[in-house]
């Protein structure tokens, strides 16, 4: 298989996930109670992207997954994910979906991936 068909596949994973996350960071933060099985839910989505990442050599975007799962990992023992929080994620999730689809269609990567990364720290 060749680079330009594990970078499409990567992006169709990407975008799959991606709308699992966001769904489910959005229905979490809106209903304002706790769900733990939820939130680790979503970290298991943001590991799956991370490895699909890494995978294909796309180490920035799988850096970027791995913040993700670490945001969630947080989060999951209180199970909770504030509306400011959330935003962030689903902001982080989009840059990321975005980022694959760059990848897979030659251009550079969007500048949401940095920003991205600082917003979720180290």
């Amino acid at each position: 298989m060749g680079e330009t068909e594990l970078l499409d596949m990567l992006a169709s994973e990407t975008d799959r996930r991606a709308d699992t996350i966001i769904k489910g960071v959005e229905k979490l933060a809106g209903s304002g109670k706790a769900d733990s099985a939820r939130v680790e839910a979503l970290r298991v989505e943001a590991h799956g992207l991370k490895g699909a990442a890494l995978v294909v050599g796309q180490a920035r975007l799988g850096e970027l997954a791995e913040r993700l799962e670490h945001f969630f990992a947080e989060r999951t023992d209180s199970g909770r994910i504030d509306p400011k929080e959330a935003a962030i994620a689903v902001a982080a999730v989009s840059s990321l979906d975005e980022a694959s689809q760059a990848a897979a269609e030659g251009g550079p990567e969007p500048p949401s991936v940095a920003e991205s990364l600082q917003r979720l720290g180290a």
